[in-house]
């Protein structure tokens, strides 16, 4: 039996719920999904400030994963950041031997296996640029672009998801005819279940980041791959952290 936590770095405990469920569904019989969200941070995870708040929760989440007593005998074979934007990864990656794997790194390298170009759609405008940073660090620029459905993160669930899913379509399609993309990368975590729908409505391979990020850690925890520890990613150095963050110091 191998354990996989899916760490959602926002508040949204819908989001929390639908991203386990999804997990759940693609892993083998033999793989155990844990689906957890901070206990403080933001609801949703639009931009650069809503990033930089929420990184904090999940670290808070890793750190008590970690140092939890099962990890002795049954360590955590890897950690999934189900957000677009991979929150915190490189940070979190500093804080354990376990692989750990953000959406959009998942979903670019899936989306590159299956189509040669290809277009990210994120919810917002203001996701955009925090996109195409990423795809230009993960080496996809030539390959990808990014594009926004004009509605909040949060529109995907409850009253205005239909709403929400009819934007996504048709920004979509407009991807397909006018920026020649041969997949669709859906730019939020909580688009999870909708991806099925929309792969067979539009023609072309939809890939979710949910479900890419989670088969990719599960696939690197059965061969027993960890975290580099010979550079950026070591141990952070000790020493004294202040005022709310004075429990996040390094350790000995």
């Amino acid at each position: 039996m191998s354990r996989i936590a899916v760490i959602n770095p926002n508040l949204s405990n819908g989001f929390t719920k639908k991203i386990g469920e999804q997990a759940q569904r693609i892993v083998g019989p033999t793989t155990q999904v844990l689906a957890l969200n901070p206990t403080f941070g933001p609801d949703s995870i639009e931009g650069y400030y809503d990033e930089a708040f929420a990184s904090v929760g999940l670290l808070s989440v890793i750190r008590e994963l970690e140092a939890a007593p099962e990890q002795e005998n049954d360590p955590l074979g890897g950690y999934v950041v189900a957000c677009f934007d991979d929150t915190g990864v490189d940070a979190a990656r500093c804080l354990t031997n376990a692989p750990v794997l953000g959406l959009c790194e998942a979903a670019l390298r899936m989306a590159a296996a299956v189509s040669s170009r290809f277009a990210i759609v994120t919810p917002m405008p203001v996701s955009v640029r925090p996109l195409e940073h990423l795809v230009s660090k993960y080496g996809a620029s030539s390959q990808c672009v990014v594009r926004a459905a004009g509605v909040r993160t949060l529109d995907f669930e409850g009253a205005n998801a239909k709403v929400a899913y009819a934007a996504l379509k048709k920004k979509s399609e407009i991807c397909l005819a006018d920026d020649y993309a041969e997949a669709i990368v859906l730019g939020c975590a909580g688009m999870t279940d909708i991806a099925d729908r929309l792969t067979e409505e539009l023609g072309v391979p939809v890939i979710d980041g949910v479900s890419a990020a989670v088969k990719m850690i599960e696939a690197m925890a059965f061969l027993g791959l960890r975290t580099s520890k010979a550079g950026a990613y070591a141990k952070p150095p000790l020493k004294a952290y202040h005022g709310m963050f004075a429990d996040f110091a390094p350790q000995g």
